[in-house]
């Protein structure tokens, strides 16, 4: 037991030194950013490289969404084709009378047109 409320105690000592040390820090990130931005703006070549490995990864993005799009496309295509395929073969199922979801429902539209006949004949 001591030893966890050894621990206890220097964790929240080192809790109390963390929000001292963010509340200096707060003072001084904006001196910070000051310095790092006059020194970028001196050093133009860091900047000229920054634009060129900028535009290198742009092309690079382009080249990949230009290949992915080609992709979905081709994806796409193929997805079209095989669903056509399959449209076509059930018509030929329903064609030759060979496909079972469609041949109930016309099983019982005949019936029912049979009865009507009937009673419409008497």
């Amino acid at each position: 037991m001591p030893v966890h409320s050894r621990g206890d105690k220097k964790e929240t000592n080192h809790h109390d030194e963390m929000e001292v040390d963010y509340a200096e820090n707060e003072g001084s990130s904006s001196e910070d950013e000051d310095t790092e931005s006059s020194s970028v703006s001196e050093d133009g070549d860091s900047s000229e490289m920054d634009d060129e490995d900028c535009e290198r990864r742009r092309m690079e993005c382009l080249d990949e969404m230009s290949n992915l799009e080609k992709q979905f496309t081709d994806l796409k295509d193929q997805l079209y084709k095989e669903r056509l395929s399959q449209v076509d073969a059930k018509l030929q199922e329903v064609i030759a009378g060979k496909a079972p979801e469609y041949l109930e429902p016309l099983a019982t539209l005949q019936e029912n047109m049979q009865i009507r006949t009937k009673v419409a004949g008497a």
